[in-house]
C-alpha cells in the first residue's frame, strides 16, 4: 500500500485539495477487475464491502463516497485469487474544482454541478479552481512505464508525472526509478506505446509535450 499519510497539500501537480488542512484521508479496499482508475476518482462502496469507480447513479445519497488520493491499476479481469488492494483516499476535504472525476461510461470526466450538491451533503466540497490556484499547476498527466518483459510474477509499473502545458524528458530504463530486468540474453533498447511494439516509439530522453497521460512499454532487443 502506498504512503497512506504522507504530506497531504504539497505544492505537487496533481494534488486535488484546495484547503490541505481539511482532508480526511482513509483506506479503502478497491476492487479487482476495474482497470487502471485514475487520482481524483470518485469511488462508491458495493454491498460486498469493495471500493469501485463510481457513475451517476451511485453519486448520491445511497452509497459512501470516497476521492481516490493515487492512481491505481487493478487489473483488466478478476483472475483466480485476487484479492482487493488498498489504496489512499479522502473520505472528506475541500477539492480544487475540475479535479475530482466520475465515471461516465468508463471515461474519467469532472464531476457536474448536481454531483457537487449530493457531495456536499458527504463532506466533499469545491472552493477553489484550477485557475485560481496557480500554486498547485494542477491538470499534471500521468507517464506510466511497464516492464513488458514476460516477468512472472510481473513487475510492477512505475509512475511519473508531466506538467500541463511542459515537456517532459522519457527516462531511461537504467533510472533510479525504473531498472526493469531484461529478458535474458536481451538489453533495454526504447519504449513504444504498445506492448508489441506496433505503436509510437520513444527514445530516452526523447521529449514529450503532449497534455495527456502516456502508457510506454519497454522494448528488450
Amino acid at each position: 500500500m502506498s504512503n497512506l499519510y504522507g504530506i497531504i497539500g504539497q505544492s505537487t501537480p496533481e494534488h486535488l485539495l484546495a484547503d490541505p488542512m481539511n482532508g480526511h484521508p482513509i483506506a479503502v479496499p478497491v476492487e479487482p477487475g476495474n482497470g487502471e482508475i485514475k487520482r481524483g476518482t470518485l469511488l462508491y462502496r458495493k454491498s460486498n464491502g469493495l471500493w469501485a469507480p463510481a457513475g451517476t447513479s451511485q453519486i448520491s445519497t445511497s452509497y459512501a463516497l470516497v476521492v481516490l488520493n493515487e492512481a491505481i491499476d487493478t487489473g483488466a479481469s478478476v483472475s483466480v485469487g485476487a484479492v482487493a488492494e488498498n489504496a489512499a483516499a479522502y473520505q472528506t476535504g475541500r477539492f480544487i474544482d475540475g479535479k475530482v472525476l466520475y465515471d461516465n461510461s468508463g471515461t474519467p470526466t469532472a464531476v457536474t454541478a448536481a454531483h457537487k450538491v449530493v457531495l456536499a451533503l458527504m463532506g466533499i466540497y469545491f472552493d477553489q479552481s484550477m485557475e485560481s490556484a496557480p500554486e498547485f499547476d494542477n491538470g499534471g498527466y500521468t507517464i506510466t512505464y511497464k516492464a513488458n518483459n514476460g516477468a512472472d510474477p510481473a513487475e510492477p509499473d512505475v509512475k511519473d508525472y508531466k506538467l500541463a502545458g511542459a515537456s517532459y524528458t522519457v527516462l531511461n530504463n537504467s533510472a533510479t526509478a525504473l531498472g526493469f530486468t531484461a529478458p535474458a540474453t536481451k538489453s533495454f533498447s526504447k519504449w513504444n506505446t504498445k506492448a508489441d511494439g506496433t505503436g509510437t516509439d520513444y527514445a530516452a530522453a526523447a521529449t514529450y509535450s503532449t497534455d495527456a497521460d502516456l502508457t510506454l512499454y519497454a522494448v528488450w532487443a
